[in-house]
């Protein structure tokens, strides 16, 4: 998973299963906000992953089980998660005006622009 734009998902935007082996799962460069969860993994994995430079910004949760939201103090809990520059805090915006090129892509000056995730378009 790379240069994606997740905003707005209703549950996670990364949701891996124990057979997702970590070493061969490439997940850079991409943007997660606004969502209930960033990463739900099956309950009991004990696989491992690298994100890098990714923004996690104005989520309920970072991570996640299947079955729902880590409780107590495993809600917090990224020990799978080897995070390489990655942010999670500031505002990612979503251009909601139709008439612009970048329509439901990031907005001009939004957190994360630089990141370059989100559809491709060729420039004019």
């Amino acid at each position: 998973m790379r240069y994606s734009l997740v905003y707005g998902c209703y549950f996670s935007g990364v949701w891996t299963t124990e057979s997702t082996n970590g070493d061969n799962f490439d997940f850079h460069n991409n943007i997660i906000a606004n969502s209930s969860t960033v990463w739900i993994r099956e309950k009991g994995s004990t696989r491992r992953y690298k994100a890098s430079d990714c923004i996690f910004a104005d989520n309920t949760n970072l991570a996640g089980y299947g079955s729902g939201p880590l409780s107590g103090n495993d809600a917090t809990s990224t020990d799978f998660l080897e995070m390489k520059n990655v942010q999670t805090t500031g505002t990612v915006k979503i251009e909601k005006d139709q008439s612009k090129r970048n329509y439901l892509q990031l907005a001009e000056g939004s957190t994360g622009s630089n990141i370059k995730a989100g559809l491709f378009k060729k420039n004019q």
